[in-house]
């Protein structure tokens, strides 16, 4: 009688063929073990235009980019929800028939307010976070022309007649900045064109 993987000697007794080699050789599979398991993946990216105004519950990250225009970030930390208003000019008087209220200082940050509250419906206390408010050409400040300073003072105005708490700000300068909302945790993230990275 055959056998198969073992002998048997004189004795009776079995004992173990001895594994083949070469071609027929059973190959014992490989564990890779991945050191590199990234526990905090990217979050959802939503996108704000310029004179554009979004709010959101969920765990996502608003992007926008800004020179003389101002980022306006208002956070509910107590349901992790906030929103983002990019806003181009200090005063709706400049442009009394525009229908964007996000466009403009005074008009972006009650509607920003508004739009956060109503995802919970409570008057929750909010904070704010601010960044942009570029000088982005040199000759502007002699002329009285700098919109960019014009847009950081009716932010300021606006967040104190509205008694929202302006916490952390990055402003003035010369050059443009991306702005990263982070509605998990309330962070900000500031990226200049330098490759210079700022946490509000």
């Amino acid at each position: 009688m055959l056998y198969l993987g073992v002998s048997r000697n004189f004795s009776g007794a079995c004992t173990p063929l001895p594994k083949r080699v070469g071609a027929y050789q059973q190959l014992e599979p490989q564990i890779v073990i991945d050191t590199n398991t990234n526990t905090h993946p990217r979050l959802e990216e939503v996108r704000v235009d310029m004179a554009g105004m979004k709010v959101d519950s969920r765990p996502v990250e608003l992007l926008t980019n800004v020179g003389s225009c101002v980022g306006i970030c208002l956070y509910d930390s107590a349901h992790k929800c906030g929103g983002l208003a990019h806003i181009m000019l200090p005063h709706s008087s400049l442009g009394p028939l525009e229908p964007l209220p996000s466009k403009y200082a005074d008009t972006a940050i009650p509607a920003l307010a508004a739009g956060i509250r109503g995802m919970t419906g409570v008057e929750a206390k909010l904070s704010a976070k601010i960044a942009g408010g570029a000088n982005m050409f040199a000759n502007t400040t002699a002329n009285g022309l700098d919109i960019g300073q014009k847009n950081i003072k009716a932010v300021r105005e606006t967040l104190a007649l509205h008694k929202i708490k302006l916490v952390a700000e990055d402003v003035g300068g010369s050059h443009g900045r991306r702005i990263s909302f982070n509605l998990t945790s309330g962070v900000i993230t500031i990226r200049l064109h330098n490759g210079e990275t700022r946490i509000l």
